[in-house]
């Protein structure tokens, strides 16, 4: 028979799993408090955000690629670059779906120096395409032929998307998303709910809900 350590705070297996991850008992406790439901959240967040962004990359690098096919370039100029994106897209789409089941060990976090939603991805990315199209777009402007800048814009746009749009979307939604994703996927489910009856609190972690 498994004892509940002592703790100030309520023991995991006081509500189900169902309960902790009710919506309206997160909004009770606040965005900023600290549980075992959302270090999974985050945990599976960030980690999803890296791989969607290296998808992201990689696929760029495919589309981008095609569009200098399309003005005429020579393909010694972007074919490599195009298979070493494919390559870097397939990789990271596997990774990216192995992030569906699984759980991080307890104490497990990640920390990124990027946007923590997507408003805030999307006003990194808008102020650095702002500042590269302040001296990008007098060239555009005054060329006799602006189609291989307006194709240098394209790829930076491609690339701040990948880089700041895109994994700050994900993170931003991490627990909407396993709340999503246990309502529909019975493995998962089955995962958290041994987590559940199984986890210890830490000083850092005192709960195991909310999310």
């Amino acid at each position: 028979m498994r004892v509940e350590p002592i703790s100030a705070y309520p023991p995991a297996t006081s509500r189900t799993l169902a309960e902790w991850m009710d919506a309206d008992l997160a909004a009770l406790h606040g965005t900023d408090s600290r549980s075992r439901l959302r270090e999974v959240a985050d945990a599976r967040a960030m980690r999803r955000g890296m791989w969607a962004s290296f998808l992201a990359l990689g696929s760029s690098s495919v589309v981008f690629g095609l569009v200098l096919l399309a003005v005429g370039m020579p393909p010694s100029a972007y074919v490599p670059s195009m298979i070493v994106g494919g390559i870097v897209a397939v990789v990271s789409g596997v990774f990216l779906a192995r992030v569906r089941g699984w759980i991080p060990k307890p104490g497990t976090s990640y920390t990124t120096r990027g946007a923590g939603s997507l408003g805030g991805g999307l006003i990194a990315a808008a102020s650095i395409f702002g500042a590269l199209n302040a001296f990008l777009i007098p060239g555009i402007v005054s060329s006799v032929d602006p189609v291989p800048l307006l194709v240098l814009d394209a790829g930076f746009a491609l690339l701040l998307v990948s880089v700041f749009v895109i994994p700050a979307a994900v993170i931003g939604r991490g627990r909407q998303t396993l709340r999503r994703e246990a309502a529909r996927d019975q493995r998962l489910v089955a995962a958290l709910e041994r987590d559940r009856v199984t986890w210890v609190p830490l000083v850092a972690v005192p709960m195991f809900g909310p999310l």
